[in-house]
């Protein structure tokens, strides 16, 4: 699925790699005290053995939140979507059927990959009280 990015892998973050994760979410705006919190899995992305980011999925039952941060440098290269494409299908392993994604400034990238605009009052509460503070726009994709 990851046709122009064949060499990507992804890899269970590792104890050590937690705190590179807590800075990259931070700097990225997205929730990172809670990442050893149950039911959240999170990965180290990478390319060529050059790391390009992490991503993670918080699961409440049918439903997971996305969490994906490219590291800046990379950005623009369609790494993201890769990653995209690679946590959706660990989300249906995972048992979900809905992915949600506070989407920031990035509704057209996750517009492009099926993600719809939800109504706030649409959003799952388990889902609303992970979501970053000020998040303004969520969207979500059914799964599976």
């Amino acid at each position: 699925m990851n046709a122009g990015h064949p060499k990507l892998l992804w890899l269970p973050l590792a104890p050590f790699e937690r705190d590179a994760l807590k800075t990259a979410l931070k700097g990225a705006g997205l929730p990172h005290d809670d990442i050893d919190a149950p039911g959240r899995w999170f990965w180290r992305f990478e390319e060529n053995d050059v790391p390009i980011g992490f991503g993670g999925i918080e699961v409440h039952g049918d439903d997971g939140l996305l969490r994906i941060v490219t590291l800046p440098m990379l950005r623009h290269r369609g790494l993201g979507g890769a990653i995209a494409d690679a946590l959706e299908g660990e989300t249906v392993a995972l048992g979900c059927r809905a992915l949600w994604v506070a989407v920031g400034g990035e509704a057209p990238f996750f517009a492009e990959r099926g993600y719809l605009p939800c109504r706030p009052d649409a959003v799952p509460a388990d889902i609303v009280k992970s979501l970053p503070p000020g998040a303004d726009t969520v969207m979500m994709k059914r799964l599976g």
